[in-house]
């Protein structure tokens, strides 16, 4: 059986290596350049996000699709730790959404 990822089990994985996962985002900034926490979790998930469906083995289409739909629910979600949790237990139980078709706002 496949451990079923939580909300809690990823933040605390998130807040272990939140200097690494946020060290892209930084580089290059002023000195005293400094985001809010909402900001700081919401980098630090996608960024975990990627390195962890690379690591359970998410063929790349999946895997940038469930990336693309973090990006949408996390905009609207309360709690991004459970957002991700959800979209990482789909991708196990593989219900990946295929063949979206994308939103387009004009014409």
């Amino acid at each position: 059986m496949v451990n079923r990822y939580t909300a809690e089990a990823i933040k605390e994985d998130v807040e272990a290596k939140r200097v690494e996962l946020f060290a892209s985002y930084s580089v290059g900034r002023g000195p005293n350049w400094t985001v809010d926490l909402r900001t700081k979790d919401l980098i630090c998930i996608a960024n975990w996000l990627l390195l962890e469906l690379t690591k359970i083995g998410i063929p790349e289409v999946d895997r940038r699709t469930q990336q693309w739909k973090f990006n949408r629910e996390s905009r609207a979600d309360l709690d991004l730790f459970q957002c991700a949790a959800d979209i990482m237990n789909e991708a196990l139980d593989g219900k990946v959404e295929q063949n979206r078709k994308p939103h387009h706002r004009w014409g």
